[in-house]
């Protein structure tokens, strides 16, 4: 029962943390919070 309970429990954590990481990942730029300075060779 323990062992179940462990392993929800970590697979729950598992779940929710990809889920901030990503949702973080993707706003970050979406929101312009985050811009990365263009290469020299790519600017016209």
């Amino acid at each position: 029962m323990k062992r179940r309970l462990t392993m929800s429990a970590v697979a729950f954590a598992t779940m929710i943390l990809t889920l901030v990481a990503t949702t973080t990942s993707a706003s970050a730029c979406w929101f312009g919070l985050y811009q990365p300075k263009e290469p020299k060779m790519l600017r016209k």
